[in-house]
């Protein structure tokens, strides 16, 4: 989780010199995620062999759903050149703890021009990776999303996952009471800035909320 606070933390930073805020801003504030239906913290999360459990439960589909492919990878082969490399599809499941810590399962991605999966485990295990991810409040009123996510080409065979993971910081956007958004415009990679993330994300129910200590 250590590059999650890390990206975090430059993200906020990087916000607050733009906008010239407080010099409070500089660092994340941490979050407090409840279940909306009994109001209760949202308990520990726990991995075991990529197998993911506890927390609170939440899912998610790409603007547009399966049918209208909304998230994009671009790379820069120069510094005024980019190319669309994949666009993609994508519905995914998650656990989330009461600190805003928490994984993505169950990722799906899809469309003609996709090609892509999550990395995985070869043979007999078959597992997908799950993505490890930090709920935050960069500053007052800004709260984002870091998380790291694994791809393979569905060309390769289970198991190959040659691609590096990329972590981003996208931002999360509450357009009506406890419903949540998830918004990447072009967002770099920590481990390559030549790879950016387009897409944007609905909660496909209401079933958490975050507050701000």
């Amino acid at each position: 989780m250590r590059n999650l606070f890390r990206l975090l933390s430059f993200t906020a930073a990087a916000i607050a010199a733009i906008a010239l805020a407080a010099s409070s801003a500089g660092a994340t504030s941490t979050v407090e995620v409840i279940d909306e239906v009994s109001e209760n913290h949202c308990g520990e999360v726990t991995v075991t062999s990529h197998d993911v459990s506890g927390g609170c439960e939440l899912s998610a589909t790409s603007e547009g759903g399966v049918a209208a492919p909304s998230i994009t990878l671009l790379s820069h082969t120069s510094p005024t050149a980019e190319t669309v490399s994949t666009l993609c599809a994508m519905q995914f499941n998650a656990h989330v703890n009461e600190e805003g810590h928490g994984y993505i399962t169950d990722q799906a991605l899809s469309g003609a021009q996709c090609g892509l999966t999550a990395c995985d485990e070869a043979a007999p295990s078959h597992a997908q990776l799950p993505w490890e991810f930090q709920l935050a409040e960069l500053f007052a009123g800004h709260q984002a999303l870091g998380f790291t996510f694994c791809i393979r080409p569905v060309v390769l065979s289970e198991g190959q996952n040659v691609l590096p993971p990329c972590s981003v910081v996208i931002d999360v956007s509450e357009p009506a009471p406890h419903e949540y958004e998830f918004t990447a415009n072009e967002v770099p990679c920590l481990e390559n800035p030549a790879v950016e993330l387009i897409g944007h994300w609905t909660l496909d129910e209401t079933s958490v909320e975050i507050n701000h200590l």
